[in-house]
């Protein structure tokens, strides 16, 4: 196993812990003489496992410390839900078993949305149910977004995949180990910038709303992240600050601010007309859901204008767009067609800049894509072998991430197993 000083480790989980706030130490599980397992819980994003291990010899270095999300101790978990007539009755199912306050879910084959469901409450306080039409933030999905919008200009010969931090923002102060890091590395999580600068204005995480304009708030992050050491360059190390450094970069090629960018190229093309930015429900929009903080039975209300992690308008190549599920769907939809080589309009090339895939237990390949602002949670599953792809929503965090893992898991082994003629859109 890869060795990491322990440095960079207790930076990156103090930085986590400032984010999070103060996370309570629920259960302490000794998984051999050398691994800890912690059950942790916060105030923003519910329940985390830490795995700790020590390499054997004396002294003894840290050879591993993750953060991943978790469940309450000896709390039942998420089933493998079989036995499910449709898809509304799958989501009421594990919105029981979950406690999320609402959620929905749609499901696509051969670039067409089949099914689509939703259930529960747009907030716990009041009765008010989930519509089909209503918006969820959908976090670090918007990476894949960002990574759209990018490849359609590569498409188009407007960018380049190797064109470099150095070449295109050359007025802003640069360590030198960033001047050749290109827009490629960038959106492939191995350009080495650190996930959040560690220092300055944004140790604490993000500053409370400052009065800047998006542009201006995403400028002054990577000034700042711009003068920060790198971490693990080269190799993989999930960026948030490294999509908004290749955010800018478009910026500035373009000359058009990245939402500007992002309508043009992704949410008008594919007709995705409830896409937009920052939280759903605001004073203009307040019948909308509601993002939730913690865990059931605790769940606090995300209230119009109050969020701990500060204004996310620092973040948002990097994950700040909302949309109902069905347009989620009707991106999942393209993004599968663009795989599978039926819609030109995207190079299926570029699609592997910005896309992971794991391997699949029966064969074949999957690309999953986790967003999470701390209150919302929204999944994208896509299946280019099954032609299948899975979306889902919730507006509560990390604690419902089994469960969405759970109901893509059974969704597509059904779906990828029923013939075409017994799919059917209620």
């Amino acid at each position: 196993m890869k060795e990491t000083p322990l440095e960079e480790e207790l930076a990156s989980h103090l930085q986590l812990r400032r984010m999070a706030g103060n996370l309570e130490v629920r259960e302490v599980k000794v998984n051999g003489d050398f691994a800890v397992e912690l059950a942790t819980r916060s105030k923003i994003f519910g329940w985390v496992k830490f795995e700790i291990e020590l390499s054997p010899g004396v002294p003894h270095d840290v050879t591993k410390m993750a953060a991943r999300p978790g469940s309450p101790p000896k709390r039942e978990g998420p089933k493998e839900y079989r036995d499910w007539r449709d898809l509304r009755d799958l989501l009421e199912t594990i919105r029981k078993d979950s406690r999320a306050p609402g959620l929905a879910a749609a499901v696509v084959r051969h670039g067409q949305i089949v099914e689509r469901a939703v259930t529960g409450v747009r907030r716990v306080d009041r009765p008010d149910p989930v519509q089909l039409g209503d918006r969820f933030h959908i976090g670090s999905i918007t990476k894949t977004i960002t990574g759209t919008m990018i490849g359609t200009l590569v498409t188009r010969d407007i960018l380049r995949w190797d064109m470099t931090i150095g070449d295109v923002l050359d007025d802003i102060s640069t360590r030198p180990e960033y001047q050749s890091v290109t827009l490629e590395q960038l959106l492939q999580h191995r350009a080495g910038i650190p996930g959040m600068p560690p220092t300055g204005e944004f140790a604490q995480g993000f500053p409370p709303d400052t009065g800047r304009s998006p542009a201006e708030a995403r400028l002054a992050l990577v000034r700042q992240v711009l003068t920060e050491a790198p971490v693990n360059q080269g190799e993989y190390s999930y960026s948030n600050a490294g999509y908004v450094v290749a955010g800018c970069m478009a910026e500035r090629v373009t000359k058009r601010h990245w939402e500007e960018s992002v309508r043009i190229h992704v949410f008008e093309p594919l007709q995705l007309q409830s896409a937009g930015f920052g939280w759903p429900a605001t004073r203009q929009t307040p019948n909308q859901p509601h993002g939730h903080y913690g865990a059931s039975p605790e769940l606090k209300v995300q209230e119009i204008g109050e969020y701990s992690l500060g204004d996310l308008a620092y973040f948002g190549p990097a994950g700040d767009v909302h949309c109902s599920i069905e347009d989620l769907a009707r991106f999942a939809a393209y993004q599968l067609r663009v795989a599978r080589g039926h819609d030109k309009t995207l190079d299926a090339e570029a699609l592997r800049r910005y896309w992971r895939e794991h391997e699949l237990e029966n064969g074949g390949t999957a690309h999953t894509f986790f967003g999470s602002g701390g209150t919302f949670l929204a999944m994208v599953a896509i299946y280019p072998e099954s032609d299948v792809a899975v979306v889902a929503a919730t507006n509560c965090g990390l604690p419902a991430m089994p469960y969405l893992k759970a109901m893509r898991d059974t969704i597509h082994r059904r779906v990828s197993q029923t013939p075409d003629a017994q799919l059917k859109d209620d």
